[in-house]
């Protein structure tokens, strides 16, 4: 029984435990509720608070701003108070000299209406003046003029009087200066008298002298031309025999050629050897030929002194015929074909300075006739080996 007992009362405390831990439970759940609605209504106060502090900084700011606004807006007002004290100063001195100005307006229109009265006043008085002022004008020119005629007769005849006594003083004074230019005129020729006298016996001793000295000099003169004579004589001959040389040597290059002459003392060439009619440009049998001519020249100069003045004379000339088809003439066509020449010698090494060109045109011819024959040996180039016109000039002027 008592084990019923124990038994019922296990069971009855099985039922009331579950009770109360539902109950508890139950409690919990209310109380985690409960905790968690506060916890939502606190932070949403808290985010609320947070949205009012950041408002509250802008409203905060916007009043500060305020502030300086009405700080601003203070001193403009300051300012503007000021200007317009100013402005109203201004404005009661401008209202001052504007009244100034019309009083002085108006008395200066009151005199200016007196200086009107008194000008047309005045102007009567004058018109009055200037008409008795052209009466006595009137009657003093009538009286100047009588006076003036008188004067002018006082003049002439003072002008006479004055002539008469400056001719007596000039005359006066003019006998005076030549009696005293007289004197120095002699004086003067005393003086030069002697020193003539001095000079023509220094002259005389001089010309003694010079008589001598000229003697002398002619006598060295003639020395010295003599010297001179033999001297040029001497480079005459060996310029004589270099030429006989070149000229052997020309002859030698140029044998059996019918257009090439020797005449004299210089080689003709043929123009058309040369040159293609109305040409000054050297064809390639004429380079040729001149090429030759240049080498013989270059040997020559290696044997003739350099003391022996000489030059290779290129001459050009032409027939009657004039140039046609080109803007030139045979004066020019012959120049050109010297140059041509002599431009061609000093590519082939020749000095330039030993070479001399010139132009006749158809002026220097060697047949007069007018057929083919006679103009072609008209057309012609000659070289002569020659001494220098400079030589000729340095005795010349050395000799007595």
């Amino acid at each position: 029984m008592a084990l019923s007992r124990l038994g019922n009362r296990t069971r009855a405390g099985d039922f009331t435990w579950p009770g109360f831990v539902d109950a508890l439970a139950s409690l919990l759940m209310v109380f985690v509720f409960v905790l968690m609605v506060f916890v939502l209504i606190q932070a949403n106060l808290a985010y609320r608070l947070s949205g009012q502090d950041k408002s509250l900084n802008i409203l905060r700011e916007e009043l500060a701003m305020l502030g300086d606004l009405l700080s601003l807006e203070r001193e403009a007002g300051a300012v503007l108070s000021a200007d317009l004290a100013r402005t109203q100063a201004q404005l009661e001195i401008a209202e001052n000299q504007n009244n100034l100005l019309t009083a002085q307006l108006s008395r200066l229109t009151a005199q200016l209406t007196d200086e009107k009265i008194k000008t047309a006043t005045l102007g009567n008085t004058m018109a009055n003046e200037r008409l008795r002022l052209t009466t006595e004008l009137t009657t003093l020119s009538a009286q100047t003029a009588k006076q003036a005629h008188e004067l002018e007769q006082i003049s002439k005849a003072l002008e006479e009087k004055t002539q008469s006594l400056k001719q007596a003083a000039t005359d006066l004074t003019a006998e005076q200066k030549q009696s005293e230019q007289a004197s120095l005129e002699i004086e003067k020729l005393t003086a030069a008298m002697q020193s003539l006298r001095s000079e023509l016996t220094r002259l005389r001793s001089l010309l003694a002298e010079k008589q001598e000295q000229s003697k002398k000099d002619k006598i060295a003169i003639a020395n010295l031309g003599k010297e001179l004579n033999a001297a040029l004589a001497n480079k005459v001959q060996e310029l004589q025999r270099f030429r006989s040389e070149f000229f052997g040597r020309l002859r030698t290059i140029l044998e059996g050629r019918s257009d090439v002459k020797v005449v004299g003392d210089r080689f003709v060439f043929q123009s058309e050897v040369l040159f293609a009619p109305g040409q000054a440009s050297i064809n390639p049998e004429g380079q040729a030929q001149l090429g030759q001519i240049a080498d013989a020249i270059m040997q020559i100069i290696a044997d003739i002194p350099s003391d022996i003045p000489w030059i290779l004379q290129v001459e050009g000339h032409t027939d009657d015929i004039p140039v046609s088809g080109v803007d030139t003439d045979n004066w020019d066509l012959s120049t050109e074909r010297a140059l041509s020449v002599v431009r061609f010698m000093v590519d082939r090494g020749v000095p330039s300075e030993r070479l001399a060109a010139t132009g006749y045109g158809e002026f220097q011819p060697v047949a007069s006739g007018k057929t083919d024959a006679d103009r072609q040996k008209n057309r012609r180039i000659e070289l002569k080996l020659t001494q220098t016109v400079r030589a000729h000039y340095d005795v010349q002027k050395a000799l007595p």
